[in-house]
């Protein structure tokens, strides 16, 4: 199953403390649900261990990200491959950085792909956890740079 989500928050704060957040993997996996555990592999790649309730199974999944295609201060993708339980979970966010007038514009595009026993949920409680996951990601991400 496939899954596209968007979203365009106004973060109040300058364009380099974004991109300083964005790119830092303890405060960006602080956002995600769950976290355990982060380990930066590089300055590109970062190990998460999460564990997540979907529907009635909980799973413990162990997340590679990958930032890759990075123009500093504007522009990145990251893949987030999780794998748990007979599950795999591969999300792949294009995030671009625009000058706003309150701030920094955090425009986000994500398309998450699910299989496995998670599939098996079906479609419709899938999506719905995909789509609050992914939006309550980058709100939390968008309010804890505007306040911290």
């Amino acid at each position: 199953m496939t899954f596209q989500f968007s979203g365009d928050p106004v973060i109040t704060a300058p364009r380099q403390v974004v991109w300083e957040r964005l790119t830092d993997p303890d405060f960006i996996a602080a956002s995600a649900p769950g976290v355990e555990s982060v380990e930066a592999v590089d300055p590109t790649h970062f190990t998460v261990v999460s564990g997540l309730g979907l529907g009635p199974i909980k799973v413990k999944f162990t997340m590679e990200v990958e930032l890759s295609d990075v123009v500093e201060r504007e522009s990145l993708r990251m893949r987030s491959l999780a794998r748990g339980s007979g599950s795999v979970v591969d999300v792949v966010s294009v995030v671009r950085l625009e000058d706003a007038q309150a701030g920094t514009r955090l425009k986000w595009s994500a398309t998450s792909e699910v299989s496995g026993t998670v599939a098996g949920l079906g479609p419709r409680l899938i999506e719905g956890t995909a789509r609050m996951m992914s939006e309550r990601f980058w709100t939390d991400f968008a309010q804890r740079v505007s306040f911290g």
